[in-house]
């Protein structure tokens, strides 16, 4: 981790499980619905308890990727951290998060085209904190990608002169 394609990641990720996630929540509550409707299965209480709880599973679907989004904006800080940069690179640093918040723009409508449509109806309410990373996705990435900057760049500049060149 801990390079300008980091940020790109953490958009592709985000995208990937979210979408996912709302093809599999969408596709879980219909066949639960559907499966207590059937006379057999709705005989048996435990049956119908078991698929109750796992709607209450389902539904905690968008804090996985909150988590996820969470984890992955730490690991790109801790890394930064650590790795380091030479202030040389940071236009190039610079230049690959341009191209991927450009390219989040993509990820950004795709999902506000997938969930509107029409078959998934008001899936999307399930989904706030997803609905907002990625709705949001640019804003999000030009921020990330500008607090991977300035820990990978700036630590030099924090630190000191601690990196050689003194006396023995």
């Amino acid at each position: 981790m801990a390079s300008s394609e980091d940020v790109l990641l953490i958009g592709a990720l985000i995208f990937v499980f979210g979408i996912g996630f709302f093809m599999v929540f969408f596709a879980m509550t219909q066949v639960t619905s559907q499966m207590v409707l059937i006379p057999e299965i709705a005989s048996s209480q435990a049956t119908v308890d078991v698929l109750n709880a796992q709607s209450n599973v389902i539904n905690k679907m968008d804090y996985v990727i909150f988590g996820l989004f969470i984890g992955l904006v730490l690991g790109l800080i801790i890394s930064g951290w650590f790795v380091g940069g030479h202030p040389i690179f940071m236009a190039i640093y610079f230049i690959v998060i341009v191209i991927s918040v450009a390219s989040s723009t993509v990820l950004s409508n795709v999902w506000e085209t997938t969930t509107q449509a029409s078959i998934f109806g008001a899936t999307v309410a399930n989904f706030p904190i997803t609905n907002n990373l990625l709705t949001n996705l640019p804003i999000y990435l030009s921020a990330i990608g500008f607090l991977g900057m300035v820990v990978m760049f700036g630590k030099p500049f924090m630190m000191g002169n601690e990196q050689g060149g003194g006396t023995y």
